[in-house]
Formats: C-alpha cells, sequence, structure tokens
C-alpha cells in the first residue's frame, strides 16, 4: 500500500461543480494567492459526480500561442485518457502580468475547446488567473478575433491518435 501522502489540494475536499461559480470558486481554491512566474495550462478531471478528481496537471511552456502539435498532443492524451472515465474536463490558463484577457489567451481557449472536440470530450469554460485576477474566458469573446490558422483548428483527428 503507498503512504505518500497527496500533495494536491483535492486530497481531502473534493467539492461539487455544477456551476460557473462553482468551477470559479474551485480554480481560486487550487491556484491560492495569485502571482506566476511563467505561462501554464492547468488541467483537472471532474467525474461523473461533478466532483475535481484528485490530480491536477500543470503543462508548462505556454507563454505563446499554441501551435497544432501541442493541441494535437493534448488530443490524444485526452482520447487515451477520456474512455476510462466519466465526466468533464475543465482548463485553467495562468500567466504572468495582470492585463485582462488577451490575444494569446483567446487563442489558447479556442485551441483548448477544439482539442476537446476532436477528443469527444466534454469540457466547459476555459478561465484564465493572472497576477491580480481569476476570470473565465466566455465562449462568446473567444470567436472576436481568429488568431489561429486552419491547420490548429481543423476537426481532424491528429496523425498521432
Amino acid at each position: 500500500m503507498d503512504t505518500t501522502p497527496d500533495p494536491t489540494p483535492l486530497a481531502h475536499h473534493r467539492p461539487v461543480v455544477r456551476t460557473q461559480s462553482d468551477l470559479l470558486q474551485l480554480w481560486r481554491g487550487l491556484m491560492g494567492e495569485l502571482g506566476f512566474a511563467r505561462s501554464s495550462t492547468w488541467v483537472l478531471h471532474l467525474d461523473e459526480d461533478e466532483r475535481p478528481t484528485r490530480r491536477l496537471l500543470e503543462i508548462d511552456d505556454c507563454a505563446g500561442e499554441p501551435v497544432a502539435d501541442d493541441l494535437d498532443s493534448l488530443t490524444t492524451m485526452l482520447l487515451r485518457v477520456a474512455g476510462t472515465p466519466p465526466g468533464r474536463w475543465v482548463f485553467l490558463r495562468s500567466r504572468p502580468g495582470s492585463h485582462g484577457p488577451d490575444r494569446t489567451d483567446r487563442a489558447w481557449a479556442r485551441g483548448l475547446a477544439q482539442a476537446c472536440r476532436r477528443a469527444g470530450v466534454v469540457t466547459d469554460v476555459v478561465h484564465l488567473a493572472t497576477d491580480q485576477r481569476l476570470v473565465p474566458l466566455p465562449a462568446d469573446n473567444l470567436v472576436a478575433d481568429d488568431v489561429m490558422g486552419d491547420d490548429v483548428m481543423g476537426d481532424d483527428l491528429p496523425t498521432s491518435a
């Protein structure tokens, strides 16, 4: 039996996440004090009971706009994992700075949503955490400026899937 303590804050408290307000509160609790040295994408699975699973995954090196290969890798991961647990995937982009959502943030949110569609998994609104705020990136704002090329937004599954 593994007696190693679980380092994640979800080890003991797994709140039900039914609303956008619930999801925002979950991200606030997980991120703690805001302030980031680098850009990351955080991935969390909510199970069939709408509770976060115990593991939180951080994907580093997300400073620039997403590229097709990165999103294909994420899609491949979701395809491998999504067949096992029912539920939905939620994402948060964190980055240094205090300005509100920018083109790069919206590009990541669109790309993450597209990766989930390609993998056939359910997702939710992507959130953004900066040094001063944590906010949702609503889907209607994501269409405002198309900053990604067709190769990223295409509906084809990646060749690695």
